[in-house]
């Protein structure tokens, strides 16, 4: 059951029953919300605190409210969801809580209602949850997520994990891998730019969003098809963001302003560290270019 973040909702589990959950609520802030719950709770039913078994709460008691804990249900289980903040600064925590939840939202809606598509990662990623195929030697890899766009216009991703996608069968993977990849070519198209001084630019788009369009590197055709446009074997490859990737020609004259474009990217989507590929006719990759990050490219175990 979920609440505004502004609301601090109090869950008493009675007799270690998950069918059995009473429910108070006070404002976020109170500093007996606990209490008051507690209070709330007592007037529905006539329960005993020894009966309590687990607490849970929206924010984490505060001081007064753990000394009352300690004293009326010692032995029960607590848990809450978002940190109490330092001092007053409430009006920060209570919007970093609502962009979590809306977080936790958009991956329930993902679970229930997204597609799997092939998503990129690199080291910078979560590579020890994140179920990972390498592409270019232990610096970018592929994953899978149910990914969908939500009412409020946020991407909502469930990414498969490292022990499922390890409990999977052979051909349970090709079939994962056939659906990611199917769903990510529907609507897949070629936007082409012509420049008499710097050749062809291809931008390679997915819908209206473009969600996940770098993707298509990994897609069998996506050479040949790109070769074709520019009319290069050799390509240079610019994966500015999860959804935004343009190629050129290897001895086009958009080398340079593609990794141009990589090094200034401003997508702050956090698992792809935007990059510069070269990519040539044998399905070879290798990486050319990074935004700097700070941190050293992992050798780093998968």
């Amino acid at each position: 059951m979920d609440s505004p973040v502004d609301v601090n909702l109090v869950v008493f589990q009675v007799n270690g029953r998950d069918d059995d959950l009473l429910h108070g609520a006070a404002p976020a802030r109170a500093e007996d919300a606990v209490r008051q719950a507690w209070r709330q709770v007592q007037e529905q039913r006539d329960v005993q605190a020894s009966e309590v078994t687990r607490i849970h709460s929206t924010w984490q008691p505060s001081r007064v409210d753990r000394v009352f804990l300690a004293g009326t249900f010692p032995r029960a289980e607590r848990t809450h969801d978002f940190d109490r903040p330092d001092g007053d600064d409430w009006d920060t925590a209570l919007e970093a809580a609502a962009a979590a939840r809306a977080g936790q939202d958009s991956f329930v809606q993902a679970e229930r209602d997204g597609e799997w598509l092939p998503i990129l990662h690199t080291y910078d990623g979560p590579l020890k949850l994140y179920a990972s195929l390498p592409l270019v030697d232990g610096r970018l890899y592929l994953g899978f997520a149910k990914t969908t766009i939500t009412p409020a216009g946020r991407i909502g991703m469930s990414h498969l994990l490292k022990n499922r996608f390890e409990a999977m069968t052979g051909d349970e993977l090709q079939e994962l891998l056939d659906e990611a990849c199917g769903n990510l070519a529907r609507g897949l198209r070629f936007g082409v730019h012509d420049d008499e001084a710097k050749g062809r630019l291809v931008s390679v788009e997915r819908g209206d969003d473009n969600l996940c369009a770098a993707s298509a590197i990994v897609l069998g055709q996506f050479h040949d098809n790109v070769a074709h446009h520019v009319g290069e074997d050799r390509l240079i490859v610019g994966l500015v963001s999860p959804d935004h990737i343009y190629v050129a020609g290897a001895s086009s004259g958009w080398v340079e302003e593609i990794t141009d474009w990589v090094r200034t990217s401003p997508d702050t989507s956090g698992d792809l560290v935007p990059t510069v590929l070269l990519i040539d006719g044998s399905g070879n990759m290798e990486i050319i270019a990074e935004r700097p990050t700070g941190r050293v490219p992992a050798d780093a175990t998968v």
